[in-house]
C-alpha cells in the first residue's frame, strides 16, 4: 500500500507558518502598537536631525551677525549694542523684502554711516535716509511719519523702495541709481560704494 503523500507539502507549510508570524508581528494589536512605535521613532528622528541641521544654520547665522557688528562697530565707532540691533533689522528686511541684507547694511553705512538720527539739507531721514514726504503711504503701514525716524521702520521702508527700483530695473547697480535720485545714465559712484561695501563685508565673513 503507498504511503499517503501529503498534498499540502513542506513549502507550503512553510508559507502558511510565515503568513502567521507576519500576522502576529505587524497585523495583530501588539503587532500595530509596534509598528506605529517604529514610525513615531522614525519620524522623531527626523524631526530631530532637522532641528539639528536649522539650529546649527541659526547658530552659523547669528556668529555672522556678530562678526559683521564687531567689524562696523570698530570702523564706523558705533556701539556694538546699537549696531547689533541694526544689523539685526537687516537681515529681517532682508528676508522680508528679498533683499540681500549686505546691500541693506551698505547702504545704510553709505548713506548715514549708523546714525539712526541723520537728516539731510534735502529732508532725508535716519539710517536709510528716507525721504518721509515721498513715502508717506509706506510709513503709514508702520504708523505714519512720526515713525521715520524710528530704526525699525526707517530700515523696512527703505528696504521696500530698494526692492521696488530692484524690481523695476532687475539688479542692484541700476536700483542703487534709482535710490539715491539719479537717473539711469548717470556716472554716479554710490551704486559701486554700495557693492563694494556689500563685497568687503562678505569677504570679511568668508575669512572668520
Amino acid at each position: 500500500m503507498k504511503e499517503k503523500r501529503n498534498i499540502f507539502g513542506l513549502n507550503g507549510w512553510r508559507l502558511l507558518f510565515s503568513f502567521i508570524v507576519i500576522y502576529f508581528f505587524f497585523f495583530s494589536e501588539k503587532g500595530q502598537e509596534r509598528v506605529n512605535t517604529w514610525i513615531n521613532l522614525f519620524e522623531f528622528s527626523d524631526k530631530r536631525i532637522i532641528d539639528f541641521i536649522v539650529g546649527q544654520t541659526d547658530l552659523e547665522k547669528e556668529f555672522e551677525k556678530t562678526r559683521v557688528a564687531k567689524w562696523i562697530s570698530r570702523k564706523y565707532k558705533v556701539s556694538n549694542e546699537a549696531v547689533r540691533e541694526i544689523v539685526e533689522i537687516s537681515f529681517s528686511a532682508g528676508d522680508k523684502f528679498e533683499v540681500d541684507p549686505y546691500v541693506i547694511i551698505a547702504v545704510i553705512a553709505i548713506e548715514s554711516s549708523f546714525n539712526p538720527l541723520a537728516e539731510s539739507s534735502a529732508g532725508a531721514l535716519g539710517l536709510m535716509q528716507v525721504m518721509p514726504l515721498i513715502h508717506r503711504k509706506k510709513f503709514e503701514k508702520y504708523g505714519g511719519f512720526d515713525k521715520s525716524l524710528d530704526v525699525k521702520v526707517n530700515v523696512y521702508v527703505g528696504t521696500e523702495i530698494l526692492k521696488n527700483f530692484y524690481l523695476r530695473y532687475g539688479n542692484y547697480q541700476r536700483a542703487l541709481l534709482a535710490y539715491v535720485g539719479v537717473s539711469q545714465n548717470s556716472k554716479s559712484s554710490y551704486p559701486k560704494k554700495v557693492l563694494r561695501l556689500r563685497d568687503r563685508l562678505k569677504k570679511l565673513i568668508k575669512k572668520s
